[in-house]
């Protein structure tokens, strides 16, 4: 049995955790059940291990499962003689949820030319300028970092 100690170690950890999913965007909800199958000690966990131990609602977590599903960073599976949906984490899904993020750098950088190229006034053009700036230049860092990645062998 874990000592109080390594208890609360485990869940300032656990609210670390959850607090950095939902900077990535996550539903509180969502940051929570992903915090705890990051965690969990076996193989996933089952809904009423996500119920009990987070203390939400099954409906609860049949929304941010489904959440979850939908963005392929789990999925659901059978355990025998259990009528329970167990939950696992998906291997392999970090490459590309960041390589989405940078993608979508691409996106502000093509805005921010385009709306530099209407800009008429020397204040709009500052910011504009420097928005593209920002966004270029981690556009092409991001392009190195890829390629690093993709030498590694991790996507």
């Amino acid at each position: 049995m874990p000592d109080a100690e390594s208890t609360g170690n485990r869940a300032r950890l656990f609210d670390r955790m959850t607090v950095m999913m939902e900077t990535l965007g996550f539903p509180h909800l969502t940051a929570h059940i992903y915090a705890a199958l990051m965690l969990a000690e076996g193989e996933g966990l089952s809904t009423g291990q996500l119920v009990e131990e987070l203390g939400i609602s099954k409906a609860s977590v049949s929304t941010s499962t489904q959440l979850l599903l939908a963005m392929g960073l789990v999925e659901r599976y059978r355990v025998r003689n259990s009528r329970e949906a167990h939950f696992r984490l998906l291997k392999g899904v970090w490459g590309p949820i960041l390589a989405k993020k940078f993608e979508a750098m691409t996106a502000i950088t093509n805005t921010a030319r385009e709306a530099l190229a209407m800009a008429e006034t020397d204040k709009a053009k500052e910011r504009l300028q420097e928005m593209y700036d920002v966004y270029s230049f981690f556009e092409e860092e991001y392009q190195t970092v890829m390629k690093h990645w993709r030498e590694r062998g991790l996507s």
